[in-house]
């Protein structure tokens, strides 16, 4: 009788482990219980942190929590403890590294900073130098958002330096390709290019596949901003082999629309639309806006050469559409969120196989003990004594076991958040800048060039000073089939991106107008119709209102005459220390009350040495002075009075110090263009 009961008491308490060690499906709940049996406070600051880095996500400010109760423990302790006093401080670094981070996402620059700074100071004073070198990188990131690039480098170089001490491969590789992010962004290739290399040369000799991946899409990044598109499509399309053996379909998705971009640039919209069809499709299916965003873009430029109107203009919705979702504040959480879900996800993937093998080699362990227990059993003293031991090893097994578990998965947590933070923030930074840029690179093959105004104006000058790096503002040029030269100066709805966009909309609809027209105000009511038909279905109920305030005028040198049409624009000549003002029609080029009555043109006979000056608002409408007001057309007036002799660089020059010295240090309100044209 006795045998059987000790019997049960053992088939018991295996059952007992076994149901503990194994049956927490859930990693949160798995620390819950961690922290509710820790017995000593080393582990309950591990196992805060590892709840803080769990809960991230979903809750940062409760993370936030959580590692400030560790900084309270490890604070504690410190004064107690002097033989765990490292721990504690390890503990309390990670915790302030751990804060600054969550504070550096939400652009809290100041106190990402401050935190970043203590966990750093903490992290010297222990000598921990895998600490400091990610302190180190964390720091220098923040300054290179800030666009302190000198201070951005100086800490990647420190934190490259350790990590290179240390011979940490992987932190050499991230850290090289930071400091080749800096290079780009100031538009060193060269540079940049020897940093992306050295890079992926490392990533391949660890075989960091998702890594080699990137910096081959960074090199190819490199070639297409030098015109080499032989070589970015070649490394493009090595990055989108790699993303599609690891079934990365955010990877897959980058290289896709990067390709269509490159042959979009090299000739080849229809090979273009391919890829770039492919990318969206994959965008739909993650439902990441961003992705979505910049595959609708690339699709908008190839509709768009293809002359494909209405499936460009649908894809600029869709386009404008994503950018509204990710300006907005949750929509950028749950992006967040979703991106660092499918990542966590493929790497829970490739440790399963691992983890099967931990849980047989425990169930080994467990059958091992049972075995022992079972040999104890010969007398009655011995079983009771053989229980006792049964519960003690039952106990010890449990409890090494969850001790390993939680520092295996600490560990995990940490290197693989690390991981998508680095790839997610690089990643946003080069999507962002890459798009800025681009745009700015598309909206200047639009505008007049240098060479089309050197060849039909012998003297001339161009203030263009847009307010973004792309605008609203544009000047457009173009030689009409009856000899004249036609020069538009126009000021479209909005700036910034928005603006920009409608630039482009206005510059296509002049090129179609004067496919037909040659008269300025017949091109101009041209114009007009092609914009508000394009806009009707913009979703608002009258249709859009957006199109250009803007002078259209035609020379003809030969004849010494100028004829123009205008719109809200006005167009200046000064003769002789005289300004003479032609005034514009009071309607712009859009859905407006008077749409239905076609622009004026007028005739101007010129004269030897006139200068003539067109121009948009952003220079008379700039706040500053000593007052705080307006420019005024009034003082701009007796400014190109005053400088009209002069040469046509000293005039610009001269409008530059005028405008800089009256903005002082208020911030450029609205795009400013002033052209100047000296018969």
């Amino acid at each position: 009788m006795m045998n059987k009961l000790i019997k049960y008491l053992m088939l018991l308490i295996s059952f007992s482990v076994m149901a503990n060690v194994f049956g927490q499906n859930s990693t949160i709940d798995s620390l819950k219980f961690a922290l509710k049996n820790a017995k000593h406070d080393t582990t309950r600051c591990a196992v805060y942190l590892a709840l803080g880095e769990q809960i991230l996500l979903e809750k940062p400010d409760s993370a936030i929590i959580l590692w400030k109760k560790v900084q309270i423990l490890a604070e504690k302790n410190l004064s107690i403890s002097s033989s765990l006093k490292r721990n504690y401080l390890i503990s309390l670094a990670n915790s302030l590294n751990n804060i600054g981070t969550v504070y550096d996402d939400q652009g809290q620059v100041t106190q990402a900073l401050e935190y970043y700074h203590k966990s750093l100071k903490i992290n010297e004073e222990i000598s921990d130098n895998v600490g400091i070198s990610s302190n180190l990188n964390n720091i220098g990131y923040i300054y290179c958002n800030q666009g302190d690039f000198a201070k951005a480098l100086d800490y990647y170089e420190r934190s490259l330096k350790i990590r290179e001490s240390q011979k940490d491969k992987r932190g050499i590789a991230g850290t090289l390709n930071n400091i080749g992010n800096i290079y780009y962004w100031q538009n060193n290739f060269s540079d940049a290019l020897d940093y992306f290399k050295k890079s992926l040369k490392i990533k391949e000799e660890i075989e960091d596949k998702y890594g080699i991946s990137f910096s081959l899409m960074s090199i190819a990044s490199i070639y297409d901003k030098q015109g080499n598109f032989k070589e970015a499509l070649d490394y493009f399309k090595k990055s989108l082999k790699i993303s599609e053996e690891l079934e990365d379909k955010s990877g897959i998705v980058h290289s896709l629309y990067n390709i269509s971009n490159v042959m979009i640039k090299s000739g080849k919209a229809n090979e273009a639309l391919l890829y770039a069809n492919r990318s969206m499709q994959i965008s739909k299916s993650l439902g990441f806006p961003n992705n979505i965003k910049n595959s609708a873009h690339t699709l908008k430029e190839i509709f768009r050469k293809q002359n494909k109107y209405k499936e460009a203009f649908e894809m600029y919705e869709l386009e404008i559409k994503m950018r509204d979702s990710i300006n907005n504040q949750e929509t950028q959480k749950a992006t967040f969120k979703k991106q660092m879900q499918y990542t966590f996800e493929k790497k829970t993937a490739l440790d399963s196989t691992a983890h099967a093998k931990e849980n047989d080699i425990k169930n080994a362990e467990i059958t091992a003990s049972k075995a022992e227990i079972k040999v104890k059993q010969n007398t009655q003293y011995a079983l009771y004594i053989g229980l006792i031991l049964v519960l003690v090893f039952a106990s010890f097994i449990f409890n090494r076991f969850k001790v390993t578990q939680k520092q295996k998965l600490i560990i995990e947590i940490k290197e693989l958040e690390t991981q998508q933070q680095k790839y997610l923030i690089e990643e946003k930074h080069k999507e962002i800048t890459d798009s800025i840029n681009y745009a700015e690179r598309i909206q200047r093959s639009f505008i007049a060039t240098k060479e089309i105004l050197d060849e039909n104006l012998k003297d001339h000058f161009v203030f263009f000073q847009p307010k973004d790096v792309v605008s609203g503002d544009f000047y457009w040029a173009n030689k009409l089939s009856n000899g004249q030269f036609a020069f538009v100066t126009a000021d479209s709805t909005g700036h910034g991106v928005p603006g920009a966009i409608m630039s482009l909309l206005n510059i296509t609809s002049l090129e179609k107008a004067i496919e037909t027209y040659l008269q300025p105000s017949d091109i101009l009511n041209a114009t007009r119709k092609s914009i508000i038909e394009r806009l009707k279905k913009d979703g608002s109920a009258e249709g859009g209102k957006d199109g250009m305030d803007a002078s259209l005028i035609c020379f003809d040198f030969n004849n010494n005459k100028l004829t123009y049409s205008a719109a809200n624009n006005p167009i200046w000549i000064v003769r002789e220390n005289q300004l003479l003002e032609f005034a514009p029609d009071k309607m712009p080029i859009g859905k407006h009350d008077r749409d239905t009555e076609p622009f004026t043109q007028h005739e101007i006979n010129l004269k030897k040495g006139d200068v003539v000056y067109a121009l948009t608002d952003g220079m008379p409408d700039q706040f500053g002075g000593p007052k705080g007001k307006k420019f005024m057309y009034k003082q701009l007036k007796e400014l190109l009075i005053s400088i009209s002799t002069r040469s046509m660089e000293i005039q610009k020059q001269k409008l530059s110090d005028a405008l800089n010295n009256w903005k002082g240090d208020m911030e450029q309100i609205d795009d400013i263009t002033l052209i100047g044209i000296r018969v």
